[in-house]
């Protein structure tokens, strides 16, 4: 329920300056209700190796997978059977045997591409006429090296046979590595559709650095630039071990901050690597994660979930944010630390959908952060979505409070009647 009275909307007329403007637009108008984005509504929402699929489902989770193995094959059978979209997982087979990168690179294997291509085939063909509920391929071996001939010709065949042989040419995706930077990703886009790193802060040493999420999220989706038929970059955030120092009152803090501030850098996907109870990860941790991303989940999906937001709304730049006082946040990446990254600390992005526009503004500092939006004309509504408090603009101009690694989201809209 909406706090009352002293939070109400205010009617502001800013003389001089355009009026806000409130389209209906909806890029996804005419897609199925019933399907995965990119052929649908619905937001992909997913994890690594579920344990219960009814369980995920249950929890908003709109696809289940990837799995390995035997693994894939149970998952998809009981997805089946809920009628639950599935990330299916194809590996090539050589004599029987499933190619591994050891196996690619080892010089006494000559890969018999013709045999490797029929195989494939055969996998798509038999699971795309048997199994409907399958929503993307994903290919395995993972992290194929561009570098390595064998590995990214086996990439290039795996991929075209797929697209080929796939009557509904459902997307592709290769999982590539945490480190991988925008140079990198480049080489990929020809045999995915899907871009999709690790987003593993913590991994990569910087827990206390979070604005490296921004530099992985906005290197995936510049790598698509220029390209054509409806590739996309996703979110694969960090589920796999404990946290460092023993952190585990900030598990929520930056699942959150990790997931929000990919989807603001334009991912339009989450895929959480991994829901598996691994060696790596104690049982208290794995609760503290799976319940974060289930409460991510039920904001993200459904008909009015802000996924839809994130997938069908118009990226604006109407709206002006500055962060008061505080310094830009400063990274140095890889092996050598000669690469530099500095982004600020608040990172927002404004989307138009249906009459509204939401703003998703997310603080990457480890300290608290005042930050000013300005622009606000109009005679409109600003609601903080999550508080539930409407905001009253003074001069065109509201102010937010972050708390360290806060997300914070506002809709506003036309004031009715107006």
């Amino acid at each position: 329920m909406k706090k009352p009275v002293t939070m109400c909307f205010s009617l502001l007329m800013c003389f001089g300056l355009a009026a806000l403007d409130f389209p209906d637009y909806d890029a996804g108008k005419g897609l199925p209700e019933d399907k995965v984005y990119p052929q649908g509504r619905i937001f992909p929402y997913s994890g690594f190796q579920p344990a219960d699929v009814k369980e995920i489902r249950n929890k908003g989770f709109t696809m289940a997978g990837p799995a390995y193995g035997t693994n894939r094959n149970v998952m998809l059978e009981t997805a089946a059977g809920l009628d639950f979209p599935v990330i299916y997982t194809i590996c090539g087979e050589e004599n029987g045997e499933p190619l591994t990168a050891k196996r690619l690179n080892d010089p006494a294997f000559k890969p018999d591409w013709k045999q490797l291509e029929a195989n494939i085939a055969g996998q798509v063909k038999e699971a795309a006429a048997k199994y409907p509920n399958i929503a993307w391929w994903y290919l395995t071996p993972e992290e194929l090296r561009f570098w390595r001939k064998n590995e990214y010709q086996y990439l290039q065949t795996a991929y075209r046979v797929i697209r080929e042989t796939d009557p509904l040419k459902r997307p592709v995706w290769l999982y590539l590595p945490n480190h991988y930077n925008l140079t990198a990703l480049k080489k990929y886009v020809g045999c995915n559709e899907i871009i999709g790193k690790g987003a593993y802060a913590n991994y990569s040493n910087m827990a206390l650095s979070r604005g490296w999420i921004r530099w992985s999220a906005e290197n995936q989706v510049s790598a698509l630039e220029g390209s054509s038929g409806g590739k996309f970059s996703i979110c694969v955030p960090e589920m796999f071990q404990n946290p460092p120092g023993g952190k585990n009152d900030r598990i929520e803090a930056w699942a959150r901050h990790d997931v929000y501030l990919s989807l603001a850098c334009g991912a339009r996907g989450v895929v959480i690597f991994s829901l598996a109870r691994r060696k790596t990860m104690n049982d208290d941790v794995h609760r503290l994660y799976y319940d974060a991303y289930s409460r991510i989940a039920s904001e993200l999906t459904g008909k009015e979930g802000l996924g839809q937001v994130f997938l069908f709304g118009r990226r604006c730049n109407d709206l002006k944010g500055e962060s008061a006082g505080s310094e830009e946040l400063a990274l140095s990446l890889g092996a050598s630390g000669k690469e530099k990254f500095k982004c600020p600390p608040v990172m927002m992005t404004e989307l138009l959908y249906r009459r509204a526009r939401y703003l998703v503004t997310v603080n990457s500092a480890e300290k608290p952060v005042s930050y000013r939006i300005s622009g606000i004309t109009g005679s409109v509504k600003v609601n903080d979505i999550w508080a539930e408090t409407f905001l009253i603009p003074v001069d065109g101009a509201v102010t937010l409070q972050f708390k360290p690694l806060e997300v914070k989201v506002l809709k506003i809209t036309a004031e009715a009647g107006l």
